[in-house]
């Protein structure tokens, strides 16, 4: 079984995998080559196919691009700086008062 040379509307947006009004319009603007016969479009396996093809190549090249400009190159690099050799006090902490003994604790019973 051959595959089908010729689509009409509906079936270019079937093999697009897109709404027939989106086929249309395309179709409409010169985009998807296509020629109308009366008041119906129709559109040749090959023309479909490369359409598609050429948009893919194009889409992917715009990603591509748009991921490089959206990741440039650093303008600069940061260097940590060294640590610092000189060691800092301890700070001098205030005398806590000394904790009551137990003995101390059972006479005030």
């Amino acid at each position: 079984m051959e595959a089908q040379d010729t689509f009409n509307a509906l079936g270019a947006a079937t093999l697009l995998h897109a709404d027939v009004e989106t086929v249309l319009a395309l179709a409409r603007k010169g985009e998807l080559p296509g020629t109308k016969i009366g008041k119906s479009w129709v559109f040749l396996r090959t023309d479909i196919l490369d359409f598609l093809r050429e948009r893919v190549r194009h889409d992917t090249a715009q990603r591509l691009q748009s991921q490089r400009a959206a990741s440039p190159a650093p303008a600069a690099l940061l260097v940590p700086r060294p640590a610092s050799r000189k060691r800092r006090e301890l700070p001098v902490l205030p005398l806590l008062p000394e904790p009551p003994t137990l003995s101390a604790r059972a006479g005030t019973k």
